[in-house]
């Protein structure tokens, strides 16, 4: 039940910020996370690194609610709202690797997921990794949009 809801909130969140218009360019920034998300986690269960319990219907070892949730709408919304300043942009990589792993401690006391051989100070490195992984494709491919609007 954990990951229907945090997709239900997820998207919630989408619809109310996402910016229509923009949706066919920050659209790859989701696929991108989607992508990156799938490989990195079903890379940590298969070395038995930590594990996902309670999957309503599963997508390489995660439930595809949190894929298609969270992880979806953090790397279009995140691609949307990405500042044009190099300074502002290691803020923001900063606070959404802060936020996400945030929501992966809420989701290890709800027991939807458990470390085995592993530690939130790993998974808060491999999330600025992905982010700023994220941040270089929303750069290198102009999916951004030109406006640039920005929280900051």
């Amino acid at each position: 039940m954990p990951w229907v809801i945090t997709a239900i909130v997820s998207w919630i969140l989408f619809y109310f910020m996402v910016d229509v218009q923009q949706l066919r360019r920050t659209i790859f920034g989701g696929i991108f996370t989607v992508a990156l998300g799938s490989l990195v986690d079903w890379g940590g269960q298969y070395l038995s690194l930590y594990q996902f319990n309670d999957l309503i219907i599963p997508w390489a070892g995660c439930s595809i609610f949190y894929i298609f949730g969270p992880v979806f709408v953090i790397g279009v919304l995140f691609t949307q709202y990405l500042p044009r300043k190099g300074s502002l942009q290691v803020i923001n990589i900063l606070l959404i690797s802060l936020l996400y792993l945030a929501m992966e401690a809420l989701i290890l006391q709800t027991g939807a997921a458990d470390y085995l051989n592993w530690h939130i100070l790993a998974s808060f490195i491999v999330d600025l990794v992905a982010i700023t992984s994220l941040t270089w494709l929303a750069q290198a491919f102009q999916l951004a949009p030109r406006s640039m609007r920005s929280f900051f």
